[in-house]
């Protein structure tokens, strides 16, 4: 009897396992609105580098210039790219160093995305302009999230979220310590 029963039980798991699923496609996703307080890092006024920041060998580092955001002082000598590029600003590092990137729209394509695609950074949207003149290292994506087209916004949005810069280590107390009041 116990053999029938243990037959039986491999049976449907086996036609459970063989059968097909299809999941369904999410419209949102659950990542905050809010905009992330860290400023987008560009290298030599085109390439987001967020994730390669540590890279950098100071010595090939020639300048670095501060962009506060639009109402800044500086707003009217930034590029034209780089001033909306996000709410916490933007800091543009000029180094000799090369680094792989790729297009917004080679993005949208390795994504298999066609049609008017909207491109934003972290929550912010990007102008066609911006997304134009600006490229992305592909170590500076964290997270990619695809909205389709609705009937109230016709175009694709890809929300692109940058990789975070590590934080510096500022306990000096090693993990698992164990505070007591």
């Amino acid at each position: 009897m116990n053999r029938l029963w243990f037959g039986l039980l491999c049976l449907i798991g086996l036609g459970g396992v063989s059968s097909k699923s299809y999941a369904q496609e999410t419209t949102t996703y659950s990542r905050p609105q809010a905009s992330i307080p860290e400023p987008v890092y560009v290298l030599n006024s085109t390439i987001i580098i967020n994730g390669l920041l540590q890279e950098l060998n100071p010595q090939e580092i020639t300048s670095v210039e501060v962009y506060k955001g639009p109402g800044s002082p500086e707003a009217p000598t930034a590029a034209p790219h780089l001033k909306n590029l996000s709410p916490a600003g933007a800091l543009n590092i000029t180094s000799s160093k090369r680094v792989r990137s790729r297009s917004f729209a080679q993005v949208g394509r390795r994504l298999g995305l066609r049609g008017p695609l909207i491109f934003a950074l972290n929550g912010h949207t990007l102008t066609s302009q911006d997304a134009a003149a600006l490229r992305i290292a592909p170590s500076a994506i964290g997270q990619v999230h695809i909205l389709r087209p609705t009937p109230e916004a016709p175009e694709t949005r890809v929300d692109i979220w940058l990789t975070l810069s590590p934080k510096s280590e500022s306990s000096h107390h090693p993990p698992g310590s164990i505070f007591i009041r």
